[in-house]
């Protein structure tokens, strides 16, 4: 059984997932398209967290932190996706050129399935996104930015990290207006990620004060 997000490609069943590309085709302009391309290669159940990272190229942070972003969007998955996360953020908080993860990220399987699922709501909403999106302000795109853009994904991640309600929407949101923004080149766009970041950071803190105050007493009295 074959499922395409794309005209060509698919998902078929059998053994680890092998991502592959044609070399003689220029990569695609737009991360939508990078995306997509990726999607339509994965073949198998499962897929390792390098093998995406690999496909992605210069990309590398910009898209796997869209990646994870969706990522901790999936049930049961928002700790992990946001622990992996930290671990890139710090890298490019101080200056790496692309991510190095650790064995027990960069080893780590999807099923092929979800992530199919996942890249067919996702897509479309940075295609629209990518509407939008030119270069511009280009002095938000070059450093420190990238450094400071860094600090900021890891204050998201510890957001995506909480186990609560709805914690985990306003820093993917923020996540995907920096990573395009990056990628892009679209410093306006870094500007209003930077803005939802700020929101996304309060709701988070907000959100944590709340459990811990309804927390504390009930551990309190059951002690």
């Amino acid at each position: 059984m074959k499922r395409s997000i794309c005209s060509r490609g698919g998902l078929d069943g059998g053994g680890l997932s092998k991502i592959t590309v044609a070399e003689n085709k220029p990569g695609p302009e737009k991360t939508s398209a990078l995306l997509r391309q990726l999607a339509s290669n994965l073949n198998g159940e499962r897929v390792a967290v390098d093998q995406v990272v690999h496909l992605l190229g210069r990309r590398s942070f910009g898209g796997l932190f869209i990646l994870l972003a969706a990522v901790g969007l999936l049930p049961g998955l928002s700790f992990f996706a946001g622990f992996a996360m930290i671990v890139p953020a710090t890298q490019m908080a101080i200056g790496f050129r692309g991510p190095v993860l650790p064995k027990f990220i960069h080893s780590r399987e999807l099923e092929v399935s979800k992530v199919f699922a996942l890249a067919t709501k996702v897509i479309p909403w940075i295609e629209k996104l990518e509407r939008f999106v030119r270069p511009r302000w280009l002095w938000l795109t070059v450093s420190p930015m990238p450094n400071l853009i860094g600090l900021a994904v890891i204050g998201l991640a510890l957001v995506i990290m909480l186990p609560l309600p709805f914690s985990n929407l306003p820093p993917a949101l923020a996540l995907l207006c920096l990573s395009i923004g990056l990628l892009e080149r679209d410093g306006v766009l870094i500007a209003f990620g930077i803005i939802v970041t700020v929101v996304a950071l309060a709701v988070g803190i907000f959100m944590a004060a709340v459990a811990l105050q309804t927390l504390i007493p009930a551990l309190v009295g059951y002690l």
